[in-house]
């Protein structure tokens, strides 16, 4: 399993990017900030079978080629609660996920961790 997202960035951030007006790594942090719920969403996809819920969500720096290319490290929180099990725990996790940047367009789009998927056993 590997989720996947697009995230529309603004024509001023494009143009400061072609412009070098400010760092790069800044002005695509300032874009995932704005689209951080569709970085919780592309996380979500990946609990969405242990029915674990995420909060506490902090992006890090990207870190990018010429192209803009590049990845950044997530850090969040997972948590699962079930009260009929007397079940309430959280734990600290992170995934890499990769960006490649489309200026022409104003795209980036999001591609997580791979996660291989064990096929069921036959009986």
């Amino acid at each position: 399993m590997q989720e996947k997202a697009e995230i529309k960035i603004s024509a001023i951030a494009v143009e400061a990017i072609l412009m070098q007006a400010a760092e790069k790594e800044l002005i695509i942090l300032n874009e995932l900030l704005a689209h951080k719920t569709v970085i919780e969403d592309l996380i979500i996809s990946y609990y969405f079978k242990s029915r674990g819920r995420i909060f506490d969500v902090r992006l890090n720096r990207p870190t990018l080629d010429e192209n803009c290319n590049g990845f950044f490290n997530v850090s969040y929180t997972v948590g699962h609660f079930n009260a009929c099990a007397d079940v309430d725990t959280s734990e600290e996790e992170s995934m890499k996920i990769q960006l490649w940047s489309d200026l022409e367009n104003g795209i980036i789009m999001l591609e997580g961790e791979y996660i291989p998927e064990r096929e069921p056993d036959e009986f």
